[in-house]
């Protein structure tokens, strides 16, 4: 087996290879030992069994891109699928295709151009061709050759048996043997009987299952076994030999177990911490592996490593001790790919080695601990005697499973502390946005191990980035930085993916022409996508000039995700806070009329939804119509007026289950054939029903002539319903000013028949009552004496309730404008007037210093009047006792007037304020009933209210709310 392919299989205890090819470290693995099988040699011949195109391709194009990199021909001989389709796949995988064609490094043929050039299949002009494929490369300087072959030409009826096939690919393993050469045969599962697959398995040694595992096939049976006679032998002597092995296996799994079962108690201890549970785990591998020593370090990157914990009792390895790596144990360990298992280090070639001198350590059995694919520690068993048995697979096992075990403790370590970081951060109350970002973006670099980072913003799909925020590019923070990356490259290739986008090194790709590396020289790269909405806004991303000297993790992909999830929340927030605080501004501002306030609600919407034309329009279902009442931008057929059947719009959608509808794409929506698509070219909506009593209801709608090529999101979709929710309110209070304005209309003509019609009577009434009094007064007996006084008496009552039912309708339309007003002066005013009263009953006034409010002056002094005169007349059997308070309530004013008089019952509180409605007798207490009700429309006239708290003989506090000046 090719070297670049098997220098992660087990080290120092097998002998070296013979094979020629020297070419550097590869990125495949192999999942178990590629040792060799029995007496035979290994080859560089694998099988790869695909189920389908796409898992095909992610195996074998690493394949193949790794033979480019390492300088070798590579060749591809397609079949299952067509050239232009290898070509593609290599293409979107991060193959130059083009330029390893024109260099010659790529060759992709048909079978017609090689299995079968001359028309059949012939395998001895096969074994030639690919022994002349071999000198050529080898005279074009290249290291080697590595070849790809799809085998599915095999099952076309040409006199090719499957058999012949099989033994075909057997004899190919001599050719390979020791040779610059590594052949990859690729077979269709669903397309292969399976017979033949079972034969594939015995014809090749190693298989590839994925794009870096390779796997020793322990199926594979050498040639003499494949085609002579004594196969049934050899096949007796292994079932022979694995019954022997099988014994021994019980025992194996026995102690096994055991370990198996104290590993798992031991890391499953959620108590203990984790040195804790580190210094059991090499007490448990030291037992098991009967070796002395036990230790695990982590390196730095600057050379030196630290003894985190060890047992054992060796003078040179206690934890805590900080030393260089430079002539370790754990230096050959991180040099080798893999772990090293050596049970005696004299027989091992390593008893002149400066490690050994100084540790003195004849067996030795360790894995490399690697976090996020970066080497960080070692971990270690060791005895300064040589150890007598070879290690086990059991043993091999257990020794990974301890360091899978010490990789995912690091890794989640290494989480939360990206997490707590992050955080803190992201959560602090004093930063800004701005400052967040850039601890981010330096959060980031030093996770990543990064030079630079930086979020970039889109204006325009299409055109350049612009570099928002940035960090370590030498960039001062008032210099603005466009940048252009190509299509499938950088941040044009972020934008458009669903995840994140990883390079850790450009150069060999087609990102080597793109302007971001030719003018910046970034050779390494992640970045994620960041989004305002559901609209993409940029990237978010890390990058350095060097190359990267590992892939990026699965777990950094995560951290870039989620910052750059965080960034786009925080971008979403304040572009939603932004619309919300411009839409409470307009709604706020009531001296504006309703019609300039909604143009600017249009127009906010066209700009949140990134639409052309904002409308509202009354909507019928019964009669199927549609009309425009009011719309924003231009467009020929909506405009103010217009009408059409609402069954041909789109606004017909708000009308079901669901008020607010989208429309992204009108055809699969059933929309296709209607005249708001046809006609009036709309075709991207959203709209809302609005559902109003006692008149028509209306659509609230944003439209585009122009798809808008996504839909629209959860938070656009509540935006529109709070502008709906507001403009609903507003109509909903124009329909209450109309018909208060009708009301107040009606009652301003009830005043008027009040003041003319009814007046003019009453006045002859007594005028002749008056008449009769001077001509026939001396005429007139007792009797007829009192019924002229109830007369007079009730003509004069009846002019009193017509005047105030007078100044009651006319609260509204023959108020004065609202100005500020002193309390304390109206109250002295009151005051005044009543002073002959006051004088009278011994009537005792105080009052707090009351407020400045907001209101038409005349008629809060006639409140205050009204409410003072039936303190004073209700007063009961004490002098009046009236006292005056005031407190502010936000921004209004609570008002409240105390007495001592004769209280009001719970059931009549309420009645008090209802006009003419009098609740003692006119020979009880005098009065019209209606200066409470006058008080009551006042006051509901300054928006306010007014109540009463009383009990009978307790008195009544009556209270009012005024508008703060």
């Amino acid at each position: 087996m090719s070297k670049h392919l098997s220098d992660h299989s087990s080290q120092s205890t097998t002998a070296p290879r013979t094979n020629k090819f020297t070419a550097s470290q590869s990125t495949f693995e192999t999942r178990d030992p590629t040792e060799s099988i029995g007496d035979h040699d290994d080859t560089d011949h694998f099988a790869l069994i695909y189920e389908d195109h796409a898992t095909q391709f992610e195996t074998v194009v690493p394949y193949i891109r790794e033979g480019l990199k390492q300088g070798e021909r590579c060749i591809y001989v397609a079949d299952d699928n067509t050239v232009d389709e290898v070509r593609d796949a290599m293409r979107v995988r991060g193959i130059d295709v083009d330029a390893a064609l024109e260099s010659g490094a790529l060759l992709i043929h048909t079978e017609d151009e090689t299995y079968r050039r001359s028309g059949e299949f012939d395998r001895e002009a096969m074994l030639e061709f690919w022994e002349d494929t071999l000198a050529d490369a080898t005279a074009d300087e290249f290291t080697g050759l590595r070849a790809a072959a799809e085998m599915t030409w095999a099952l076309e009826a040409d006199g090719t048996s499957l058999d012949h096939l099989c033994e075909y690919e057997e004899l190919l393993n001599p050719l390979y043997e020791g040779e610059d050469y590594t052949v990859l045969c690729q077979y269709n599962r669903e397309r292969f009987p399976a017979d033949v697959l079972h034969d594939v398995l015995k014809t090749h040694p190693f298989l590839l299952y994925d794009d870096t595992t390779v796997c020793q096939n322990f199926y594979y049976t050498p040639p003499e076994e494949y085609f002579g006679p004594d196969e049934p032998s050899r096949e007796l002597d292994r079932k022979l030999a694995t019954l022997v092995d099988r014994t021994d296996a019980r025992t194996t799994l026995k102690t096994s177990e055991h370990y198996q079962r104290r590993l798992y108690e031991t890391i499953t201890d959620s108590q203990a911490p984790f040195t804790e549970k580190i210094e059991e785990l090499l007490e448990i591998g030291c037992e098991w592996f009967d070796l002395e020593v036990g230790y695990f370090t982590r390196t730095d990157d600057d050379g030196t490593f630290e003894i985190v914990s060890a047992v054992g009792g060796h003078d040179e390895i206690r934890s805590g001790v900080t030393d260089s790596i430079c002539d370790t144990y754990c230096e050959k360990l991180l040099a080798s790919p893999g772990p090293i298992s050596v049970t005696d280090a004299a027989e091992a070639g390593w008893t002149t080695d400066r490690a050994y001198e100084r540790f003195g350590l004849d067996a030795y059995f360790a894995t490399t601990v690697r976090v996020g694919g970066e080497e960080c520690g070692t971990l270690c068993f060791a005895s300064e005697t040589p150890r007598t048995e070879p290690y086990t697979g059991a043993e091999r096992t257990f020794l990974d499973l301890m360091g899978h075990w010490i990789e995912y403790e690091l890794e989640r370590q290494q989480r939360e502390t990206f997490l707590r970081k992050s955080y803190r951060i992201t959560s602090n109350p004093d930063h800004s946005f701005d400052e967040k970002l850039e601890e981010l973006l330096e959060l980031g670099r030093e996770q990543f191990g990064l030079e630079m980072g930086g979020l970039n913003h889109l204006p325009s799909w299409g055109d350049e980035f612009r570099l928002e925020k940035g960090v370590g590019l030498g960039v001062a923070p008032d210099d603005e930085l466009w940048s252009n990356p190509g299509y499938g490259c950088f941040c044009r290739r972020t934008i458009e993916a669903d995840e994140p986008v990883a390079m850790e090194d450009v150069r060999g790709t087609d990102w080597e022409d793109d302007q971001i590396y030719r003018e910046f020289g970034l050779t390494s790269y992640l970045g994620t996508r960041v989004m305002d909405g559901a609209t993409p806004y940029g990237t978010f991303w890390f990058g350095s000039t060097e190359p990267r000297d590992r892939p990026f993790s699965e777990t950094e992909r995560t951290f870039v995700e989620l910052m750059g999830q965080w960034v786009s929340y925080e971008l979403e927030r304040e572009r939603r806070e932004h619309y919300q605080q411009r839409l409470s501004l307009i709604a706020a501002d009531p001296e504006r009329p309703f019609e300039e306030r909604l143009e600017d609600v249009f127009e906010l919407g066209c700009e949140q939804f990134d639409l052309e034309i904002g409308g509202i329009a009354q909507v019928d279902p019964a009669t199927d119509s549609f009309k425009v009442e009011a719309i924003h931008g231009d467009h020929d057929q909506l405009t103010p007026g217009a009408e059409a059947p609402l069954s041909e719009t789109y606004c017909r959608a708000t009308l079901g289950d669901e008020s607010t509808a989208e429309i992204t794409d009108p055809e699969p929506a059933g929309f296709g054939r209607t005249l708001a698509y046809e006609e009036f070219g709309v075709e991207t909506y959203l709209g809302t029903r609005i559902e109003l009593d006692n008149e028509p209801d209306r659509t609230f709608f944003f439209v585009s002539t122009g798809s808008r090529g996504r839909e629209f999101t959860k938070a656009e979709r509540t935006f529109l319903d709070l502008m709906a929710q507001w403009i609903k309110f507003e109509l909903e209070q124009k329909r209450q000013r109309q018909s208060l304005e009708e009301s107040n209309e009606r009652l301003e003509q009830f005043a008027y028949a009040a003041s003319h019609d009814l007046q003019e009577p009453l006045r002859m009434i007594t005028s002749y009552l008056q008449l009769l009094e001077q001509r026939y007064g001396d005429t007139f007996d007792e009797d007829g004496e009192e019924f002229l006084e109830f007369a007079v008496d009730g003509a004069d009552r009846m002019r009193e309730m017509i005047d105030g039912l007078l100044k009651y309708s006319r609260v509204e339309t023959q108020g004065d404008p609202f100005e500020p007003v002193e309390l304390d002066a109206v109250l002295d005013d009151v005051l005044a007037d009543l002073q002959f009263k006051i004088d009278e009953t011994d009537a005792e006034i105080t009052a707090e210093q009351l407020p400045r409010v907001k209101g038409d002056a005349s008629q809060i002094r006639q409140v205050f009047q009204n409410l003072l005169d039936n303190a004073i007349q209700y007063r009961g059997d004490s002098p009046p006792r009236i006292h005056i308070t005031a407190s502010r309530r936000g921004r209004e004013w609570v008002l409240s007037v105390q007495d001592n008089g004769i209280g009001i019952d719970s059931e009549d509180q309420e009645r008090v304020f209802t006009v003419f409605n009098r609740l003692h007798s006119r020979e009880e207490y005098d009065g019209t009933g209606i200066g409470l009700a006058l008080c009551q429309r006042i006051v509901e006239r300054h928006g306010g209210e007014i109540w009463v708290d009383s009990e009978p003989g307790e008195g009544s506090t009556f209270s009012l709310t005024l508008p703060a000046a």
